[in-house]
């Protein structure tokens, strides 16, 4: 019986989250055009499905095996810094632009979107707590479909900008080639972007919204 009961009230608590989940979902503000919208709800879709999926293989496991430790719900995954309404996790490998957004896809994420101070200051502190040679970051925002028209992954247009204009940024500079610079990084050192070639190799930034737990 206790059994029973103990499997029960975690199909609750695994339904529970699952509407809050949910909930993200339904309650996200959407970019302005159509086409902005679907691109937006299509990422916000995607991101959902694996946060769900992992949400319901632990709670799986853990009705097959009462003895497991109980899982504490937070607004972030482990090891994620939470920051207002959004996760965010910085990775330690390295690679081009495309494959990062791919990779953070996989974690249930996207690419970073940075709007406000109080995210550079977390992640600044962030990296400067892992530490690294290289100070340098993916963020979600490239040109490369119309050249100085700067889009987040999510297709919203760029509104708030941190770059580096000391150094005339973002400068296009055809140094590495004649493709340009179409992608976005973030120097977490002092909190300024620059535009570099999108093949470049950097480590990431991926996001995720956090799930109220109020």
């Amino acid at each position: 019986m206790h059994l029973i009961q103990k499997k029960a009230a975690l199909g609750i608590k695994g339904l529970t989250i699952l509407c809050v989940v949910l909930g993200l979902f339904t309650n996200a503000e959407p970019a302005q055009d159509a086409e902005g919208e679907l691109t937006f709800l299509k990422l916000k879709l995607e991101s959902l499905k694996d946060r769900i999926r992992h949400l319901c293989n632990q709670y799986s496991d853990l009705a097959h095996n009462c003895s497991a430790p109980a899982i504490n719900c937070t607004e972030c995954p482990d090891g994620w810094v939470h920051v207002g309404d959004h996760c965010f996790v910085l990775s330690k490998d390295t690679d081009g632009w495309l494959n990062s957004t791919l990779k953070c896809k996989d974690i249930g994420g996207h690419l970073a979107i940075l709007t406000t101070k109080e995210e550079h200051d977390a992640l600044e502190k962030e990296a400067r707590r892992i530490g690294t040679f290289n100070p340098f970051y993916w963020l979600g925002l490239t040109d490369i479909e119309n050249e100085g028209n700067w889009k987040w992954v999510d297709n919203s247009t760029l509104q708030v900008s941190f770059w580096n204009t000391l150094k005339s940024e973002p400068d296009n500079n055809e140094s590495a080639g004649k493709a340009g610079e179409d992608c976005a990084v973030v120097d977490t050192q002092n909190q300024n972007w620059y535009d570099v070639p999108c093949s470049f190799q950097y480590r990431r930034i991926c996001q995720m919204d956090a799930i109220p737990l109020k």
